[in-house]
């Protein structure tokens, strides 16, 4: 049996649908899953659910979420919403659950998941794939100085991870993972990824590549593995234009928003939607400013 858990907002309400039904459609086992749910109405968890409904469909639980808990953590201008320090909260909302894999809701699922709920964690409470974007020297340098990590090169994306969510539970991973964010704000540049980064450094299993690997990495036959849709520009969105789109479609059209597309937007209103990402919110613009003055 697999345990799965995402984080569902409105805004990636068809990721969600496509996430799960992919994992559902590649698993050779019963899967349940465990929705988080930001700000979804109830129409919103009905269409889900009926996304969700094949043969090896276990149970589906909704948790609740109040962003308010969250309301004091940083976010930024990638993401915007607090919303990804919800999985913080994990060991928590499943309380009777040991292992867990928890999936972002921009992720074309490949491959059977059993493989990594039966994983051998090796004593330790997590497995992630390294981050692709550390290979930089700046970068490495942030995690040095910043997040303190002695080895910058193990530094891991937190979009798939597989938890022992016992031994999250005995380390306090929530609660640290918690003082960490609202310590370090300012330091925090990936959100919630930088401190589950600190709080596991040395307790995670390195997992291979091919679990999250970027679309902009995955050969056109990709079949083996996770596909993980990272930037600002999702399959969903009009002015999406990289590869996948056709195969991402496909999962759509078999869930309940089978049929549905991005509106085109064209001239000014394309112009403005891609503006309006660019646009910080006024609590990220007084931490840059923070930041400017503290550094000066």
């Amino acid at each position: 049996m697999v345990n799965i858990v995402i984080v569902a907002t409105a805004n990636y309400l068809w990721g969600a649908a496509v996430t799960v039904r992919s994992a559902l459609e590649a698993c050779s086992t019963t899967l349940n899953a465990y929705v988080i749910s930001v700000d979804l109405s109830l129409a919103d968890k009905q269409q889900l659910s009926n996304s969700w409904q094949t043969s090896n469909l276990g149970n589906i639980t909704f948790i609740d979420f109040d962003l308010d808990k969250v309301n004091k953590f940083r976010s930024t201008l990638l993401v915007k919403s607090k919303s990804p320090y919800a999985r913080f909260f994990i060991p928590e909302y499943l309380a009777d659950v040991s292992r867990c894999i928890y999936l972002d809701t921009d992720l074309i699922v490949c491959s059977d998941l059993n493989s990594l709920q039966t994983l051998d964690l090796q004593g330790k409470s997590s497995a992630c794939v390294i981050d692709g974007g550390i290979s930089t020297p700046e970068q490495q340098q942030r995690l040095r100085v910043k997040l303190k990590l002695q080895n910058p090169l193990q530094y891991f994306n937190s979009g798939v991870m597989v938890i022992d969510l016992d031994a999250w539970r005995r380390r306090q991973i929530q609660s640290k993972a918690l003082d960490i964010a609202l310590d370090n704000y300012d330091l925090l540049d990936q959100m919630d990824q930088d401190a589950l980064n600190i709080v596991l450094a040395d307790d995670w299993v390195i997992l291979d590549p091919k679990w999250n690997t970027s679309k902009g990495k995955a050969d056109a036959n990709f079949s083996d593995g996770i596909i993980h849709f990272l930037g600002k520009v999702k399959p969903w969105h009009a002015d999406y234009a990289a590869n996948f789109q056709d195969r991402w479609f496909a999962l759509l059209d078999r869930t309940a928003f089978a049929g549905e597309r991005p509106v085109r937007l064209l001239g000014i209103a394309a112009a403005y939607q891609k503006f309006a990402r660019s646009i910080p919110t006024l609590e990220m613009v007084k931490g840059k400013l923070r930041r400017l003055m503290r550094s000066a």
